[in-house]
């Protein structure tokens, strides 16, 4: 891994690669800091900042001169194994749309799922439409571990750390804080040929006082079995496969499960959909840690 000699680069990518820097002097508390840093870094490039939604914020680094060489940062846990590769054959493709009152809906970000049928892996790719902005997430059960990435004009920093359940939180639009407040409504439908469970919840007080716009309501359809996409589940190591065990039985959602459809309500009347437009089985693909910088889009 290298950082690259360019021209100067723009204060919002010196500040990316700063945090993963610094996470090399510091105590792996701070690490686990670092770790949300990089997602919320992500938040506040795409507009997705964590309790807070502003639909006419505009792109956070203006079009200019590309950076023609790459450069990766990843720091973290030395001791955690993490694949520079990984293989998977579902993937899972959707969009977000925001809009407000009568605005027609803009699609801000691209987002793509990745399961494996026969390992215990999976990954979450968003590209942000403005600006180019990229985060990716790996989950890999086999080593114990987790990866959060973010990057733009090719130039990307990422955090690794041990995977623990109750830290598996990718970046997703509308983010994963709001999920143990939502409760199974008994309601049901096919979502690309896959069954689905909505979980809802109508009074959401999710941000401080001092915040300007909170999340109000939240309604998402997770798959009603998440063997029927996750295949690779049934391979899931213990102590993490009793775990999920654990926190199905009493009727929670398990953090590996991703909505494949959400409709989220801010304050200020914004909304946010996610809705999946395709789901490809059997399709082989291999997905590196470095795609994250490259030239072409990493789920391609």
């Amino acid at each position: 891994m290298y950082i690259a000699r360019h021209k100067p680069m723009p204060m919002k990518i010196r500040v990316i690669l700063s945090l993963v820097c610094a996470c090399l002097l510091i105590s792996s508390a701070a690490q686990a800091q670092l770790f949300k840093q990089v997602k919320d870094r992500f938040r506040q490039l795409t507009g997705m900042p964590k309790d807070t939604f502003q639909l006419d914020e505009g792109p956070y680094e203006t079009p200019g001169k590309p950076i023609t060489a790459p450069s990766l940062i990843i720091g973290g846990d030395e001791k955690v194994q993490l694949d520079s590769v990984y293989e998977y054959d579902i993937a899972i493709y959707q969009e977000t749309k925001t809009w407000k009152d009568t605005a027609d809906p803009e699609v801000r970000q691209h987002i793509t799922i990745c399961y494996s049928s026969e390992k215990p892996q999976l990954a979450v790719n968003i590209e942000d439409n403005q600006n180019g902005a990229r985060y990716q997430y790996f989950a890999d059960f086999l080593h114990a571990a987790q990866l959060s990435m973010t990057a733009i004009h090719r130039i990307g920093s990422g955090e690794k750390e041990a995977l623990k359940l109750d830290e598996v939180s990718p970046v997703y639009p509308g983010e994963w804080d709001f999920m143990e407040k939502l409760a199974k409504t008994g309601q049901q439908k096919e979502i690309e040929g896959i069954l689905c469970d909505e979980f809802a919840a109508d009074s959401l007080a999710m941000s401080d006082s001092t915040a300007p716009v909170s999340l109000v309501s939240a309604h998402i359809w997770l798959p009603a079995t998440i063997h029927t996409l996750f295949g690779g589940y049934i391979h899931i190591p213990e102590p993490y496969h009793q775990q999920l065990a654990d926190i199905q039985a009493a009727g929670g959602i398990v953090p590996v499960s991703l909505p494949l459809e959400t409709l989220l309500t801010y304050s200020d009347g914004a909304v946010r959909a996610t809705t999946t437009t395709a789901i490809v089985n059997g399709e082989p693909r291999r997905i590196a840690v470095s795609d994250i910088i490259r030239q072409e889009k990493p789920h391609s």
